[in-house]
């Protein structure tokens, strides 16, 4: 009983282990929710037990099953012993049970954004006389295999319904039907996001396999067959970097051109029915133009006429293969090119020497610019000078005019006074002289001995004959 005990508590411990498998003669078992167990009896047949519940056996074998759970961006992909496979969507959960099923994965569903395509490939049943495909009819027949019971019904209507669910939900761009010589009929269709895609048992993804960059340096890029893998196809403009190398010149130099090339998709079945590799036919393209471009000029010519490789009339064969596969190209940039080492030190040395040329030009053409320029500041300042000087002496001889003109104002002004006061003067003069005259007074001698003042007036008056001889002492 003991034995029993520890047998049972080890079956309870273990019973997510699939591999965990124990043979008892007596006893009871607990499977409690969430678990499910199946049960073996003496004759070999098997049953599935849901928890919860507590179950009796006897000379048994018990196996607790492992539990499968998918959220609801994950889905299941549950592959059954005979060969058959389905996938259930999530949100859903599902016990393997190994007398049905061989495993059971949790896989994630396929994310497109609004910009993101993926190539669905489907294969259906036979094809009958109309060229329909004939009813399987093994649907629901697959779906009660899956488990006993109504566990098993219930998981099956899940898968038929989640698979059913997602044909229905996914956009399909056009769907093209191949008919194999083994009677399938094989359905391709393009799925577009946004949308979270679950393929059902019997579809598969493309998986492109394009050129793709070595992802080294710049000088070093180069595209190397199927590097690129994907199964997502952006619909958005895109560019690519490539290095065309070993491009000669009609004087034999041996270039490098290094390139952007900017593309954009425009119809995604033309391009699926037409290449399948359009990064490596975008590649050969360029690389035909690019040789073409510089095998007709020489090594000097063809850095003079570098910049034609940024118009895309340089690209015919390019443009003529893009729109070929369903693609655009925007334009092209040439972003450089790379000689070979003597060549490119050849050319760096007469670069080097060029330039150093045009600066001593260029400093000898500013040295004369600077003599110029200051001439012709000297000469702008002698003039602005003598404007200056003109001005100034127009200015004194206007002040000296103005001062002129004060004087000549006063001077007749005190003139004019002086004559009014002259005339008051004379007038007042003869009013008194009139006067002096009515009053009998000689005018004559009055104005006569006004005139003397001081002065000494000697008298002689002849008489006798006798001339008087005078001395005046000073």
């Amino acid at each position: 009983m003991g034995n029993q005990c520890s047998n049972s508590k080890r079956a309870k411990g273990l019973f997510r282990d699939a591999k965990y498998h124990k043979v008892v003669k007596m006893g009871k078992r607990r499977v409690k929710d969430g678990e499910c167990c199946a049960i073996w009896d003496s004759a070999g047949r098997v049953r599935n037990v849901v928890g919860p519940k507590r179950e009796w056996i006897w000379f048994s074998d018990v196996r607790f099953l492992d539990r499968f759970v998918a959220n609801q961006n994950q889905y299941l992909v549950i592959s059954f012993r005979d060969g058959r496979k389905q996938h259930m969507r999530g949100p859903a959960s599902f016990f393997l049970d190994p007398v049905l099923h061989k495993c059971i994965k949790v896989e994630q569903a396929i994310s497109l954004n609004a910009f993101e395509a993926i190539v669905v490939y489907r294969e259906g049943g036979a094809v009958g006389r109309d060229g329909e495909a004939a009813d399987d009819g093994d649907e629901s027949k697959e779906a009660d295999d899956v488990g006993g019971g109504g566990l098993k019904k219930a998981a099956a209507a899940t898968v038929q319904a989640a698979t059913s669910q997602n044909e229905a939900a996914l956009p399909v761009a056009r769907a093209i039907t191949c008919l194999p010589a083994d009677g399938k009929r094989v359905q391709r269709r393009v799925v577009r996001g946004p949308t979270l895609f679950i393929p059902a048992a019997n579809e598969w993804v493309h998986t492109f396999s394009w050129h793709g960059s070595n992802n080294k340096m710049d000088d070093e890029r180069t595209m190397i067959k199927d590097a690129l893998r994907l199964t997502k196809i952006r619909t958005l403009p895109d560019q690519l970097y490539y290095n065309v190398k070993a491009c000669r010149t009609s004087d034999d130099a041996q270039l490098c051109v290094k390139l952007m090339v900017f593309f954009q998709m425009l119809d995604l079945e033309t391009m699926l029915d037409s290449t399948h590799d359009p990064i490596g036919d975008f590649v050969n393209a360029t690389s035909a133009d690019v040789i073409r471009f510089t095998s007709q000029m020489t090594f000097e010519d063809f850095v003079t006429r570098s910049a034609e490789l940024n118009d895309l009339a340089t690209f015919p064969v390019l443009r003529e293969r893009a729109a070929a596969i369903g693609y655009k190209i925007d334009k092209v940039v040439f972003r450089g090119y790379k000689a070979s080492d003597q060549l490119q030190s050849m050319h760096d040395q007469a670069i080097k020497m060029r330039t150093k040329l045009q600066l001593e030009a260029k400093t000898a053409e500013q040295q004369q610019s600077i003599e110029d320029l200051k001439l012709s500041r000297q000469l702008e300042r002698g003039a602005k000078e003598r404007e200056m000087e003109t001005a100034r002496r127009s200015h004194a001889l206007e002040l000296r005019k103005l001062e002129h003109a004060e004087t000549m104002r006063q001077a007749e002004e005190e003139e004019r006074a002086h004559h009014t006061k002259q005339a008051a003067s004379d007038k007042q003069k003869l009013g008194f002289l009139a006067q002096l005259g009515e009053k009998g007074v000689d005018l004559t001698q009055y104005l006569c001995a006004k005139e003397r003042r001081n002065d000494k007036v000697i008298s002689i008056e002849q008489g006798g004959g006798m001339v008087p001889h005078l001395h005046l002492g000073t």
